[in-house]
């Protein structure tokens, strides 16, 4: 008989266009696979054991204590959209005492500030154990000897994947979205607000290189930038595309390089998708060193490049003089059997 897994979260509905929504999706499509699942969202989609429920901020809910001691699940998974904030650690507590004998596990993907309060409220409904990307929150967690585990997250390569036949296929996508064909594309992908550092970008866009920025149709209300960073950026000239697409993979594969220049702890999860996306494409990459992607990733046999936004310049110069020889070779595979590896171990 298949073990009993209760997850819960925020939102389960496409589209699925920004790391958190990716990651919690993925999770469901391999919980449901493999054991007896149930699930607690706020919004989501239609299925049998998919549980919409509108409660109260803490989960303090009669609905939810229902379902969960009916289901007696084996465990629960809470991931939380707003990852480790105070509120998360109180609602993981809440759904404690609705099954106390179920094993519990705090899924969060960047840590979130504390006050001083908090953090010594946290000692006293602390998770079970806890699983996250992101060193600093790690960090936090063995300061509160709660037991926890670095966990890589996971990248559909079955989407995500080089292109077969790479000058023509590339030529056809840049025609699809109007991107010139002659340019050196260099890409990003994330909310347009000013956490992302993307001002960091312009300098490339001077040097000559084309900057092509794919923000997230979903970006909650409190991530959007302000209107004029939009404006700054497009008045140097560089692309952004802020409509839904539906096939995204086809931006990376038609990309050269792609970037990622956030250096503000909060400003993205723990170990940025967009990476990730990026390399299962085979496209190289140049990055701030940011969360768990060195210690995850390393440099992917020689196809990321870690440096500060004032060397973007020259790792770009660098990286079109000295194109890597194997740009496709990548270690995702490796990290899709490490995150499923240790969520099954737990369970």
């Amino acid at each position: 008989m298949a073990k009993k897994v209760l997850l819960v979260t925020e939102n389960l509905k496409s589209p699925y266009d920004e790391g958190i929504k990716k990651t919690v999706f993925n999770l469901f499509v391999e919980l449901d696979t493999h054991y007896e699942l149930k699930v607690i969202c706020r919004e989501g989609f239609k299925k049998y054991n998919i549980h919409i429920i509108q409660s109260n901020k803490i989960f303090l809910s009669k609905a939810i204590k229902k379902i969960i001691q009916n289901f007696r699940p084996d465990s629960i998974i809470y991931f939380p959209f707003q990852s480790a904030t105070f509120a998360s650690y109180l609602r993981l507590f809440i759904l404690r005492w609705y099954a106390k004998k179920s094993k519990k596990i705090f899924i969060a993907l960047q840590p979130k500030p504390l006050k001083k309060l908090q953090k010594l409220a946290v000692n006293f409904i602390k998770p079970p154990l806890g699983l996250t990307p992101s060193p600093m929150l790690k960090e936090f967690w063995d300061k509160k000897h709660i037991k926890n585990k670095l966990l890589p997250l996971l990248t559909d390569t079955n989407i995500f994947k080089p292109l077969s036949d790479q000058n023509q296929a590339k030529k056809e996508l840049r025609k699809k979205y109007n991107i010139p064909y002659s340019d050196f594309i260099i890409s990003h992908m994330g909310h347009l607000n000013e956490g992302r550092n993307l001002k960091s970008l312009i300098p490339l866009q001077k040097a000559g290189y084309q900057v092509l920025i794919v923000g997230s149709s979903s970006t909650p209300a409190d991530s959007k930038g302000p209107e004029s960073l939009k404006k700054a950026l497009k008045k140097e000239g560089i692309i952004i595309l802020d409509n839904y697409i539906k096939n995204i993979e086809e931006i990376y594969q038609l990309s050269d390089i792609y970037i990622f220049p956030v250096e503000a702890e909060n400003s993205s999860i723990g170990m940025p998708l967009s990476v990730l996306e990026a390399r299962a494409c085979g496209i190289p990459v140049i990055s701030t060193d940011y969360g768990s992607l060195k210690h995850f990733l390393g440099d992917d046999h020689g196809n990321i490049l870690y440096t500060k936004p004032e060397e973007f310049v020259n790792s770009a110069n660098k990286l079109t003089t000295s194109y890597p020889e194997n740009p496709t070779k990548t270690k995702i595979q490796d990290l899709n059997k490490q995150f499923y590896q240790i969520i099954h171990e737990q369970l």
